[in-house]
């Protein structure tokens, strides 16, 4: 089976709050330390952060 692409982003500027903009999907939001992510946290959520976090801007993980 062909898995989609995951695409993450890093925001330069925010202002404001976010919101739960799609609840049957996710039930809110909440700030996690990277040491300490909750689990279930899927594998790719958990590779893409920890690259954004050592300034790593690409990573070719799962793109076989």
């Amino acid at each position: 089976m062909l898995e989609a692409a995951k695409l993450f982003f890093t925001a330069s500027r925010w202002h404001g709050e976010p919101t739960v903009r799609e609840p049957g999907r996710c039930t809110e939001w909440r700030w996690w330390p990277l040491t300490a992510l909750p689990e279930p946290t899927v594998d790719y959520t958990r590779a893409a952060l920890e690259a954004i976090s050592r300034g790593t801007p690409y990573t070719a993980a799962g793109w076989n």
